[in-house]
């Protein structure tokens, strides 16, 4: 602005000069000033048909905080200078940018091509897009803009970010809480009376836990009755599957904080699981992706990171898609949710559906009372609210 009052300030000084000291002098610099922005704006106007732009990246599939590199090429179809180019980017919540978005650049008389390069970082998982929101070309004198038309769906990169498997070693209470969700037997004594363990309970052979042991082999009621966990030494243990559901549902505020919560209930839930797999407990994960829900059996720890490069593709869904039914025909599932206290109505609906155990993140703003309700803490600490 303060160089279009600057040049208006110049025409205004050559016609006072034109009137008061030199009528064909003052004349002719006026009409200089006032040709040459009219030929900056026209071929500056002509030039947008000239150019064409690409947008690019090495790598698709991404690590949390890997440095991404966008390449913007640009392509002139004229031997001329061209005028000043300005583009801007918009990225998803998953993504932010080190040192902006924007870049102004422009290509010489012998130069056809050019690259600028752009750095973001992947901050949170999921899937996430990258795409041209603005592309302009700025006339030499900086006076005007001019859009440069282009297809949106062209210049745009889809990405997917994988999550993290954290190790979070052994939360018994954790444990604890899934296997009693679990149907395998936790009885004290065996069918057959006659045998006898070295304990002198009547049933299995049992020994003090060992840190190390499958915690599935722990006998829960024994335990609470010796006050010590006592571990089976059969192999006897009619297990099944627990179920897990990851409900990330579309908020009616997609913060860059909504992802970063989201995050961190996909990778507590991964937690959890290798946490189980680890001992030797069988998972059935529900999540929503490309449309439909799936469900990913979880039985050893190399299940785990193939469902980590799956999440890679996951991304918010609408509610008409919330919690399915087959997830709900074998008793208690544990339910890892992104949503908010706040978000009344997504939690009432999820709460109508019955036999859940939740798992929120710890700043979720869930209450004790309120159910029964997980919190999981950035470091993935795992806590019942009570």
């Amino acid at each position: 602005m303060k160089s279009l009052f600057g040049y208006i300030f110049c025409i205004a000084v050559a016609i006072l000069m034109a009137v008061m000291i030199d009528g064909r002098g003052g004349v002719l610099i006026a009409l200089t000033l006032i040709i040459g922005l009219l030929v900056s704006v026209i071929y500056q106007k002509w030039f947008t048909k000239k150019v064409s732009l690409e947008i690019s990246t090495k790598h698709n599939l991404l690590a949390k905080g890997d440095i991404i590199e966008v390449k913007l090429t640009l392509t002139k179809l004229s031997r001329l200078p061209s005028p000043i180019f300005e583009t801007d980017l918009k990225c998803s919540g998953q993504i932010s940018a080190i040192d902006g978005t924007g870049r102004r650049f422009s290509l010489t008389p012998g130069q056809r091509t050019r690259t600028v390069t752009i750095e973001l970082k992947a901050d949170y998982s999921g899937k996430a897009f990258i795409e041209l929101e603005r592309f302009e070309i700025v006339d030499f004198l900086g006076f005007t803009h001019f859009i440069v038309p282009f297809d949106r769906k062209k210049l745009r990169l889809d990405l997917k970010i994988m999550p993290k498997v954290p190790d979070t070693g052994t939360q018994l209470e954790v444990i604890r809480t899934v296997t009693d969700n679990i149907g395998f037997d936790d009885s004290e004594d065996e069918t057959s009376e006659t045998a006898m363990g070295s304990t002198g309970t009547p049933g299995y052979d049992h020994r003090n836990y060992v840190p190390g042991d499958p915690l599935k082999k722990i006998n829960w009621k024994l335990s609470s009755k010796r006050g010590i966990y006592m571990v089976r030494l059969d192999e006897r243990l009619a297990v099944t599957s627990q179920v897990f559901i990851l409900d990330l549902p579309m908020l009616s505020d997609m913060s860059q904080y909504s992802y970063k919560r989201a995050d961190i209930i996909i990778e507590g839930a991964l937690a959890m699981l290798s946490m189980l797999s680890q001992q030797g407990l069988e998972t059935d994960m529900y999540f929503f992706t490309e449309g439909s829900w799936h469900c990913f059996p979880v039985k050893a720890l190399g299940d785990v990171y193939s469902l980590a490069e799956l999440l890679a593709d996951n991304q918010p869904y609408i509610s008409e898609h919330r919690i399915p039914p087959e997830a709900l025909k074998h008793g208690t599932a544990l339910c890892f949710t992104s949503i908010r206290a706040e978000d009344q109505a997504l939690s009432a609906e999820l709460s109508s559906f019955g036999g859940l155990v939740f798992i929120v993140s710890q700043d979720s703003g869930f209450r004790a009372g309120s159910g029964d309700i997980w919190t999981c803490s950035e470091e993935f600490e795992f806590k019942h609210l009570n």
